[in-house]
């Protein structure tokens, strides 16, 4: 090799060298600035979740105050009122009770979202907790002309490990929009079946059912299926998102059937507790 193919060789190896260095000097810097926006991000998301648990609480409760005061005048407990006065008041009573069931749906999606759902599960019946939750919500199907069809089990079952506050807001979220998206004269039908180690619920109805299209966004944060949004035109889209992290909390699963214009049935799978003899 001679003296100036070295000298050649030489520079080519420095070039390659710093080459490099360069691109290592470039790929800390943009470690650095992918970690400085982590933390930036890190710090939005707190206090995003500050703010929407600050706001759900502070305006939840002047909202629950405006509730029970509507509730006593339409009661006549502050004197008798005429039909005219009873329909507005009931109107008024109607969109507060949505604005705090928006607010509650919030602040537990945000807590869902950073993992700070609490959760104590006990052993439950889930039969005492759907009829109770039935019997609270039979005046809404009522109203709208929908028979509700509870079907216990025939046999004895088997009770579940799961936090009842939690299941009861996820049940709660399947019937109302059963009601929600079900016409008059539609009926729901919410039946328990004891598996071998399993108890699987059912909550269906004769409503608008879910486009095919849309059926794999059903438990996206913020979706609603395009009929859903013209039969109903106001709603978070937060509930099925709910449902769907509060089952899987509970150690379930939740899936569903569904036939545009015919209906949906959705289904929750929990175990049962093995108790001792």
């Amino acid at each position: 090799m001679s003296e100036s193919d070295g000298q050649a060789e030489k520079s080519e190896l420095q070039r390659l060298l710093e080459q490099q260095e360069k691109s290592a000097k470039m790929l800390i810097r943009r470690d650095l600035e992918l970690s400085r926006a982590n933390d930036r991000l890190r710090e939005l998301d707190r206090l995003k979740s500050e703010f929407v648990t600050v706001a759900a609480h502070q305006l939840r409760t002047p909202l629950s105050g405006i509730k029970w005061a509507l509730k006593a005048v339409i009661n006549g407990e502050l004197g008798p009122l005429n039909t005219e006065q009873r329909a507005y008041l009931l109107k008024a009573y109607e969109a507060n009770d949505r604005v705090i069931n928006l607010l509650r749906d919030m602040l537990l999606a945000d807590q869902i979202e950073v993992g700070r759902l609490a959760s104590s599960e006990i052993p439950v019946k889930l039969g005492d907790l759907l009829e109770t939750l039935i019997l609270e919500m039979q005046n809404n199907a009522q109203a709208k002309k929908i028979t509700i069809d509870f079907q216990p089990p025939a046999k004895p079952y088997g009770r579940v490990s799961i936090d009842p506050k939690n299941m009861r807001i996820a049940f709660e979220n399947l019937i109302e929009n059963a009601i929600k998206y079900t016409r008059a004269g539609g009926t729901i039908t919410i039946a328990i079946e004891p598996k071998e180690s399993t108890i699987l619920v059912r909550v269906a109805d004769t409503g608008i059912g879910i486009p095919a299209d849309a059926q794999k966004k059903v438990f996206s944060r913020f979706f609603r299926a395009p009929n859903a949004v013209r039969e109903v035109t106001d709603g978070s889209g937060l509930g099925l998102f709910i449902v769907q992290r509060i089952v899987e909390k509970n150690h379930g699963k939740i899936w569903f059937e569904s036939t545009e214009g015919v209906g949906t049935a959705f289904f929750i799978e929990l175990p049962i507790i093995k108790e001792s003899v």
